[in-house]
């Protein structure tokens, strides 16, 4: 774990990890987008076995898939964020469901078809120095005919938010187009993103077969004047209806700020 790239990540996440849940405990991600996220995980968990929640980070994931009975490997590049989730698993009694190791989903350290389910949520293949060679690790891991389920940053909302700066600098949006990849100025390093045909590609070409694609979120977007909706249960509820029966939409799916993918490993 020694390229550039996993030096930033780490160290991003060294700075972050005691707050870093504070930053996502806000009503858009917890009312919308965490219920999108769970109902693509939910509905593909095995009734039994092991689960590798890879590049799994505070535990967020980890824990509701273990209080459900499952047996869950916590994988992470971040020691820091290990750390946290090991308290959080403790202050749930779920140490008994929950192990952790440290590394790089680039290179896995299990044997091949360990896992009875694959979770890589919160990006960790957009934030890898190689997305083919995660991939690829992720499916060897993982027994024949289970499911991964996976989170990646979408390309054409970066892209248009570029493209609304007032200072757009139009070279550097056509290279973000090209190469798929954006800096993240605020984290301090570089990004994949993905179109849902290049996530589509990249799953097909390592033994997965697509089962769905969704966008996250396709429909509404969390700004000040819509922070009403949160003030009314009945409210948040329709919209996380619609999302849910819009955000497969073929043709709108890449508008999602996110893409959310769910695979399974061919025999």
């Amino acid at each position: 774990m020694n390229n550039e790239q996993t030096k930033r990540v780490v160290a991003y996440y060294q700075r972050m990890a005691a707050d870093y849940d504070k930053e996502y405990q806000v009503p858009f991600f917890e009312e919308i987008y965490d219920k999108i996220t769970w109902h693509y995980i939910e509905a593909y968990l095995p009734r039994g076995g092991v689960v590798l929640d890879a590049g799994g980070g505070t535990g967020k994931w980890s824990i509701p898939i273990a209080k459900k009975g499952l047996k869950v490997v916590l994988f992470d590049i971040s020691q820091d964020m290990l750390n946290v989730a090991s308290t959080k698993v403790e202050e749930k009694g779920l140490e008994d469901n929950v192990s952790f190791r440290q590394g790089d989903i680039c290179s896995l350290p299990f044997a091949d078809s360990t896992f009875d389910f694959v979770l890589a949520e919160g990006d960790p293949i957009s934030y890898c120095s190689n997305p083919n060679s995660a991939v690829k690790e992720l499916g060897r891991v993982l027994k024949s005919n289970c499911y991964l389920s996976a989170g990646v940053d979408s390309l054409y909302p970066v892209l248009r938010r570029m493209l609304n700066q007032p200072d757009v600098d139009f070279d550097q949006f056509h290279k973000v187009y090209r190469e798929r990849r954006f800096l993240a100025k605020n984290w301090g390093f570089q990004c994949w993103a993905f179109t849902p045909k290049d996530l589509r590609r990249l799953f097909s070409k390592h033994g997965f077969r697509v089962v769905k694609i969704a966008g996250k979120s396709v429909m509404f977007t969390s700004r000040p004047e819509t922070e009403a909706v949160f003030k009314d249960s009945t409210r948040i509820q329709k919209v996380l209806d619609i999302e849910l029966k819009f955000c497969e939409t073929p043709n709108i799916v890449g508008y999602g700020g996110h893409l959310h993918i769910v695979a399974q490993k061919k025999a």
